[in-house]
């Protein structure tokens, strides 16, 4: 039987990680019974058994990541079990082997070289037996000079007083080198601990790394007056039920939910060089914030669906991605993906594309500020909104006047209900 490889889950999926293994090497297992346990990109999975066997060796130990299709474990079907059995002789008992010698174990001897004695040094002539003459010595004692040093250019090498003259006005010699001062005591290494990227993190890392890498981005930003908006939501919210109730950010997904069919350039992507596939359905990734990573589940079909169910279904979505139980077709096919880091406070940030996607849009806190209105400086609430778009598929002007559209639904709320 072929090898346990480890499962393409979903279109997007490219690598698994073995978390636990549910069977132990040697034990046996029914047809559908969840022989490991995997984590994929976004969600935790078994791995079930496509028939009854027995786990013979496993390949990839918990915690490894390897790439889909690649073997994790080797296993045995049943049926092939029993017809082995039925086949092989008994086992007829082997005799013990003899101990083997271990071979000795050769001295080393290490062979010392001998060193040549530091070569000596003569010492230098006495100031007696330089050939010198009286008034060469009586100037060489006042300057302080060291006969010895000066060379003679008189009969026999003698030195004279035009040598001790000449010794005078040459350069000094430059004094010797110091010697290299003791290496300093090297700084203590700083504390710190390395642990493994999660696999949803190492996900995260790659893609980000794509996007950066292969999307020429370019960036817009338009304040929105919320005024308009946050006092629809608490009239709206009034009047439903818990359940029902709404978040600025399910408004601003309706918002794009409306308008991206009016620009189709937003809800596409670049297929290979030269090919734009442009989606008939939005399909709006909502990126959700987990300790591990960032996960981008999806809620399908906008276009069609009211204010009330997109806020549903992106709650529960939501409720799936913390709880790490998404399915692969949950995170996967978005054609336009919502960054909110307004509940952080943060009121004006950029966002990475998620690739294939050609656009992503970063919603900020709506903060109170002074505004100009008719004249007059008034209390106002402003909310900014940051799109980032792959100049590939999206003009500036485009982009611009989608960022229109959206403000002017926000700023006109009653437009997201009717």
């Amino acid at each position: 039987m072929p090898p346990l490889t480890m499962p393409k889950m979903g279109d997007a999926m490219e690598v698994g990680t073995i978390l636990k293994w549910l069977k132990k090497e040697g034990e046996s297992f029914q047809e559908q019974e969840a022989i490991a346990e995997i984590q994929t990109e976004k969600s935790t999975i078994e791995v079930p058994a496509y028939e009854a066997g027995r786990l013979v060796k496993i390949l990839v130990p918990e915690g490894e990541t390897v790439p889909v299709g690649a073997p994790i474990a080797e296993v045995e079907p049943a049926r092939e079990e029993r017809r082995r059995a039925r086949a092989a002789p008994p086992e007829a008992p082997r005799p013990a082997a003899p101990p083997v010698e271990a071979p000795p174990v050769a001295a080393t001897t290490a062979v010392a070289r001998a060193v040549p004695p530091p070569e000596g040094r003569l010492p230098p002539p006495s100031p007696e037996r330089v050939k010198a003459s009286p008034l060469a010595r009586k100037l060489a004692a006042e300057r302080g000079l060291d006969l010895a040093r000066i060379r003679g250019t008189g009969p026999g090498g003698r030195i004279v007083e035009a040598d001790v003259l000449a010794a005078l006005a040459a350069p000094a010699p430059a004094p010797p080198a110091a010697p290299p001062a003791p290496p300093g005591i090297a700084a203590p290494p700083i504390p710190a601990r390395e642990r493994p990227m999660s696999p949803v993190r190492r996900v995260v890392a790659r893609r980000i790394a794509e996007s950066k890498r292969t999307i020429p981005h370019f960036y817009l930003t338009l304040d929105v007056d919320a005024a308009p908006l946050t006092t629809f939501r608490q009239q709206y919210n009034a009047a439903v039920a818990e359940a029902d109730r709404v978040s600025f950010n399910d408004l601003v997904v309706k918002a794009c939910a409306i308008a991206l069919p009016r620009f189709p350039q937003l809800n596409s992507q670049l297929v290979g060089e030269d090919t734009i596939r442009t989606f008939e359905g939005v399909h709006i990734g909502i990126a959700v914030a987990l300790p591990e990573g960032l996960v981008v589940p999806v809620v399908r079909d906008c276009q069609a669906k009211t204010l009330r169910q997109i806020s549903r279904e992106a709650r529960q979505l939501a409720e799936r991605a913390r709880a790490g139980a998404l399915t692969p077709t949950e995170y996967s096919g978005g054609t336009f993906t919502i960054s909110n880091l307004g509940m952080y406070g943060i009121t004006l940030f950029q966002a990475v594309i998620n690739p294939p996607e050609a656009a992503i849009l970063a919603v900020g806190a709506i903060r109170d500020e002074a505004v100009v209105r008719d004249g007059q400086v008034v209390p106002g609430r402003r909310m900014s909104l940051t799109i980032s778009v792959d100049h590939r598929l999206v003009d500036g002007a485009r982009a611009a006047e989608f960022l229109q559209e959206v403000k002017r639904l926000l700023e006109t709320p009653m437009a997201l209900v009717e």
